[in-house]
């Protein structure tokens, strides 16, 4: 199958083995594929994001960097044959899922993080059967690929606690962030303030529901909580952005008893003062899970109209333009959300066309 694959830390577009799925997996041919800050970290950071898999000893990210990988986790993609023991999926229906695969010794890996279960960036993937959720007619298929990063977003705000009568900031509405305004307008938080230096990126968070949003270069969000809030109202702080020495920015500003969820992802060393967070008495949550049924949730949102996860679809790459595109993925401004289609050819970026 063709594929585009990470070798020797360079992208090349190469036919590899086709997957073929074990007990209780399903056998799906790509449709589309976000493209994901991860994804950026684990290519060019590889040898940070390999040492923080086994520093945790979190096997499911763990992978051999010197045999060929193919990335790619945002999914949504059309069954082709199911393994054994495994029914209710009929042959071209489309699906979505969280991106787990069980390996023969029954280690959960994920999906695109995997030399065994190679991602999106490939016309083929091994799923588990009991992580896919089916597409509802009315959805067009690449859009469905949106699930997964909306649902990071919609799933730590239900892990957060965060409901009516409180309020939050959002640093950073890149898809995550964006679902994490959605899920907090859902829930009746307010003010809801979101910081964003990208223009293209604070129109979507106003189109998600946020109340106020602010350029930092120009307006601090704390600066705008402290003037919009009611007092003593309770803040949760959402970090989207996984930017160097914002955590330990945070931990200045917020006000006393606030709740940080640390969502985005800072691959590389940083440093904060703890002592300041301990004498303001926060609570911090680091975030990686949140409510599985979050997913479908999800998925259900977006099939009823409620988020509309199309507005970020700025771009779409064939397998020969997944370098240059993880490369946009540092000017924010350039794009939101870049999809993966089989179908199209060359290196270049796409305008979207989410009907096929």
């Amino acid at each position: 199958m063709r594929a585009a694959v990470l070798r020797n830390g360079h992208f090349v577009v190469d036919d590899i083995p086709k997957p073929t799925p074990g007990p209780g997996q399903v056998l799906v041919e790509t449709v589309s594929c976000g493209i994901c800050g991860s994804d950026l970290s684990a290519y060019k950071h590889t040898a940070e994001f390999l040492q923080a898999s086994i520093d945790s000893d979190t096997p499911s990210f763990i992978f051999d960097p010197d045999a060929d990988l193919v990335l790619g986790h945002e999914l949504a993609a059309r069954v082709i044959r199911t393994g054994p023991g495994v029914d209710g999926f009929t042959e071209g229906q489309v699906v979505v899922g969280l991106p787990w695969a069980l390996d023969t010794g029954g280690t959960l890996r994920t999906i695109g993080y995997s030399n065994q279960f190679p991602g999106g960036f490939g016309e083929r993937m091994v799923m588990q059967a009991a992580a896919l959720v089916k597409v509802p007619d009315r959805v067009p298929a690449p859009v469905a690929a949106l699930t997964e990063p909306l649902a990071v977003g919609f799933g730590n705000v239900a892990r957060s606690g965060a409901e009516k009568g409180g309020g939050a900031i959002v640093i950073g509405s890149g898809p995550i962030g964006l679902g994490a305004i959605g899920g907090l307008v859902e829930r009746g938080v307010a003010p809801v303030i979101v910081s964003e230096p990208s223009p293209r990126r604070r129109e979507l968070a106003r189109l998600f529901g946020a109340h106020i949003v602010v350029d930092p270069a120009e307006q601090d969000p704390f600066d705008a909580w402290r003037t919009a809030a009611e007092p003593g109202q309770p803040l949760t702080v959402f970090e989207c952005s996984g930017k160097a020495g914002m955590f330990n920015d945070v931990l200045y500003k917020v006000p006393r008893g606030a709740t940080v969820m640390l969502i985005g992802v800072c691959m590389t060393m940083d440093s904060f003062r703890p002592v300041v967070g301990i004498y303001k008495d926060l609570t911090v949550k680091m975030c990686l899970t949140y409510p599985p049924e979050q997913y479908p949730a999800t998925l259900r949102r977006i099939a009823e109209g409620t988020v509309d996860a199309a507005a970020l679809v700025t771009g779409e790459v064939g397998y020969g333009g997944v370098a240059a595109a993880i490369e946009t993925l540092k000017h924010p401004d350039d794009h939101v959300k870049v999809l993966v289609r089989p179908h199209l050819d060359g290196d270049r970026v796409h305008t979207p066309d989410l009907s096929r």
